[in-house]
């Protein structure tokens, strides 16, 4: 296992200590062991050095007292910083947005995410290539060797990289192609969305599962209690016998300080979330830090211009707290089944608007009408006349259109 400094500056912006432990742990996830961690006061990073002399010199010594392998900075650094710094440590230097990469590459299993993936590598190698071979040859031959933009040979220069780049955005864009006929097939059925967003190992493929359990499907998705655990964006119908029918999604966890090419790269995947009616926030209510995911969220549906889609806060992992909390939230324990019919509840409301009583009067031939009570409303009694049927059934607003001609009376629940 290789062995890493961190670096991180204090900006007073966020905390220091918990970014750090997160960047840990994005080590720790690619094999890396941390031996020592740094960080200094200051506005903004040092253009050159990214920390100031005296500093720097005190991780330098550091370093090589620790026999470091790595250093691992916080914050993405420029081709002039990782040239300086390669010079200055004689070491293997890496940044914050080449393990984010560098993890994403091991996860991608289906070919819309290999595609993603290599072109946020690519956007990311490219301003790094000019003037600086001999620091991403390092970034190659070190100790550590994670697939990823460092293992890019000396021979590719900015030419090679633009038409590595112009031929995964071609074929991403076909791949994108074939998925928009699928999601306009469920446009057209009307069918609304639920996206399910949130920071990573939040819990979101949990929930999803969960709800999955409730309606007695088997079409569970894989989870694992790891950073980014799939890349990939798992849709599945939820259809529960006397409710209408909604489309769940499992979306890419985020992180805070994503690399930058990012969200383009990967637009095409994260394009079910602009397109939702309802977005499920799923915060991680055992981290007492969860208010800083949630600065990092809000950021991203922003650049995905989905900040103004209706959007529930669902706090997860109910089990790990010693008390039940007080607030108004809605809490759930995916491990326990705690509060997953009021969460199922609570996304139909917002789906569909409030549960009604209504008497529908449906004629013998309107079969298809019949067959649509008795599969998406919750019927309560059931009395016939010569030519047709009298249904006394719980329905939501929203359904009342469907039902509009055969509707003789409703009221409220």
């Amino acid at each position: 296992m290789d062995k890493a400094i961190l670096i991180g500056i204090d900006d007073g912006l966020k905390e220091i200590e918990y970014s750090l432990l997160e960047l840990e742990n994005l080590a720790k996830t690619l094999k890396i062991e941390t031996i020592g961690k740094f960080w200094q006061k200051r506005p903004f990073p040092n253009p050159k050095t990214y920390l100031g002399k005296g500093k720097i010199a005190e991780v330098k010594n550091a370093s090589e007292a620790l026999d470091a392998d790595i250093v691992i900075f916080n914050d993405e650094l420029t081709p002039s910083q990782i040239r300086t710094l390669e010079k200055y440590f004689n070491t293997q230097i890496v940044d914050r947005s080449f393990l984010i990469l560098s993890i994403f590459s091991e996860r991608a299993e289906t070919k819309g995410a290999y595609l993603e993936v290599s072109l946020a590598q690519q956007k990311y190698l490219l301003p790094r290539l000019v003037g600086m071979r001999d620091s991403l040859s390092r970034q190659g031959g070190g100790t550590y060797n994670a697939k990823g933009p460092g293992e890019t040979k000396l021979e590719l220069d900015r030419r090679t990289i633009l038409r590595t780049i112009k031929s995964l955005e071609k074929d991403l864009k076909k791949w994108e192609k074939e998925n928009t006929l699928n999601r306009k097939k469920r446009t057209l059925k009307a069918i609304p969305i639920v996206s399910l967003v949130g920071y990573t190992n939040a819990g979101k493929s949990a929930t999803l599962n969960s709800l999955l359990t409730v309606i007695e499907s088997d079409k569970r998705v894989f989870e694992k209690d790891v950073l980014f655990a799939t890349l990939r964006t798992h849709t599945r119908k939820i259809k529960k016998k006397g409710y209408p029918a909604f489309i769940l999604t499992d979306t890419i966890g985020f992180i805070d300080k994503l690399p930058h090419a990012f969200v383009n790269a990967f637009k095409a995947t994260l394009y079910e979330v602009s397109n939702s009616d309802l977005i499920l926030n799923i915060i991680d209510g055992s981290d007492p830090k969860n208010y800083l995911h949630q600065i990092t969220t809000n950021q991203v549906l922003k650049e995905l211009a989905a900040e103004n889609i209706p959007t529930l806060e669902i706090y997860t992992k109910l089990d790990l707290l010693k008390e039940r909390p007080l607030d108004e939230n809605l809490w759930i324990s995916n491990l326990e089944d705690t509060n997953l019919d009021a969460l199922l509840h609570l996304i139909y409301e917002n789906l569909f608007g409030s549960s009604l009583l209504a008497t529908l009067e449906v004629p013998y031939q309107d079969q298809s009408i019949i067959a649509l009570i008795n599969d998406e409303t919750r019927i309560i009694k059931t009395s016939y006349t010569n030519n047709s049927s009298l249904y006394e059934v719980i329905i939501f607003r929203k359904q009342l259109e469907s039902f509009k001609d055969y509707l003789i009376k409703t009221k409220f629940l």
